[in-house]
């Protein structure tokens, strides 16, 4: 967004007065130090929040709303060096993944065809036996069928459908192709890199906002963010701040004490083809599972198998000319022409390419644990989420969340210190009722949630 000259001389006026009341400051006292009119006042805040990290609550002490930005001023997507180092080495990552990827498949079938030749070539190369009477025969030929059964087009998008968990909470999972299933190629690079997983997009979460902001006849509160993305109330309201800023909302407390965000100009909506969001709320968004490959256990035993053979047959031709001398060497010039560009042809590059074939997916192994042991604890905090959600105003004790999250005896300990948390993050209460026994309640959130 250009800024013309007068809301530029407002931003670098106030810029300095944020700093110096240390990130926290009022509409009002900005007029107050500045002299500039209130709506002038507005709109170099709406621009600073869309600058710098900031959140936007009221003054409990005096009932004003008041701008919270992180103090030292600190720009909105800046990333650490840590970061930013994570970024890079992904980058790099998705460029060899994307090389990798691109000739997996064809490098895998075209070195077991090459390497069945030659292996035939070398055993049975000369002979005029019946090839019936071959033991290995039914083998090679099962091989070969496999082989060409792996180069049928392989779609390089990927749908995605919602699925339901044994505890009722739904999640995206790629859909198999209609009555083929999984082709071969793809279950190769599966075997890999694993079958895709749905990213988080954050512009998911803006969009959902704005519907959810149509639905509710242009109004948002800071609980509403929470209850929709499951955030903690200081995230929230940072996002109300940016959403204000971003679209053109105007924030007001109203008389129950709650910061309002208005969003009247969002209601104008003319096009019926043009759906916009989803409203999805917390509860009902789960992450699928990460798995290692996707793939049955007889296709992963038999892509293995191709990968071992090619692995064996590569360093068997690199022993043949670094170490196998002349009679063996002999042996081999029957069927290929002997030199360097075949030493590294049908030697190293494919031995290189076996390692890795296996290496990548044995890293991913410890990798897919964490992921999955950081889906289960966002799963357990959902359902505790969900054992209050819906009547955040009523207390409610320990042994009714465990009833109503489900909680098994194992998991008890985590969850309990995860409600504590909980309550600290939703700005709930932890007191004991007229019977001494200690019940949550979250009155904040059961307020805003009206609106």
């Amino acid at each position: 967004m250009k800024l013309n000259l007068s809301e530029e001389k407002i931003v670098s006026t106030l810029e300095p007065l944020i700093k110096k009341a240390r990130g926290k400051v009022s509409p009002a006292d900005l007029v107050a130090e500045t002299g500039f009119p209130w709506e002038d006042i507005k709109s170099g805040l709406s621009r600073l929040i869309e600058l710098y990290e900031s959140r936007v609550t009221m003054n409990n002490e005096t009932g004003a709303l008041q701008f919270i930005f992180t103090y030292p001023l600190r720009k909105r997507g800046k990333k650490k060096l840590k970061e930013i180092a994570f970024e890079i080495l992904n980058y790099l990552w998705k460029i060899f993944q994307l090389i990798y990827k691109a000739a997996i498949g064809i490098i895998l079938i075209f070195y077991t065809i090459i390497f069945v030749i030659i292996l035939i070539g070398l055993m049975f190369g000369g002979s005029s036996r019946d090839r019936d009477r071959n033991p290995f025969g039914n083998i090679i030929s099962g091989a070969f069928k496999a082989i060409f059964e792996g180069m049928r087009f392989y779609a390089w998008t990927q749908a995605f459908q919602y699925v339901q968990d044994p505890a009722g909470f739904r999640y995206k999972k790629a859909i198999p192709e209609k009555n083929k299933g999984k082709n071969f190629i793809q279950s190769i690079y599966h075997f890999v890199f694993g079958p895709e997983h749905p990213d988080y997009n954050p512009l998911n979460d803006t969009k959902e906002a704005i519907a959810f902001i149509q639905k509710n006849n242009g109004r948002l509160t800071a609980g509403q963010i929470v209850a929709l993305t499951g955030v903690t109330y200081e995230e929230a309201e940072s996002r109300l701040a940016q959403y204000a800023a971003k679209f053109n909302g105007s924030l007001e407390i109203n008389q129950d004490g709650i910061v309002v965000a208005e969003f009247y100009q969002l209601l104008d909506r003319l096009s019926q083809e043009l759906k916009g969001g989803k409203i999805e709320f917390y509860i009902d968004e789960v992450d699928p599972p990460y798995v290692l490959t996707g793939n049955s256990s007889g296709r992963n035993l038999f892509i293995g198998a191709m990968n071992t053979f090619n692995f064996l047959m590569s360093y068997f031709i690199i022993l043949i000319f670094t170490e196998g001398g002349a009679s063996n060497a002999d042996l081999f010039t029957e069927i290929v022409n002997v030199s360097p560009v075949i030493l590294y042809g049908l030697g190293y590059f494919p031995f290189i390419f076996s390692i890795l074939f296996f290496v990548i997916p044995l890293i991913r192994i410890p990798i897919i644990a964490r992921k999955n042991a950081k889906r289960e604890m966002n799963i357990l905090r959902k359902r505790l989420f969900s054992a209050f959600i819906n009547r955040p105003d009523e207390e409610i004790d320990w042994n009714t969340i465990k009833q109503k999250a489900k909680i098994k005896p194992e998991e008890e300990e985590k969850a309990l210190q995860m409600m504590n948390k909980l309550v600290i993050e939703l700005q709930g209460e932890l007191k004991l009722n007229e019977n001494g026994q200690a019940v949550y309640t979250f009155p904040r959130l059961a307020k805003e949630l009206l609106i």
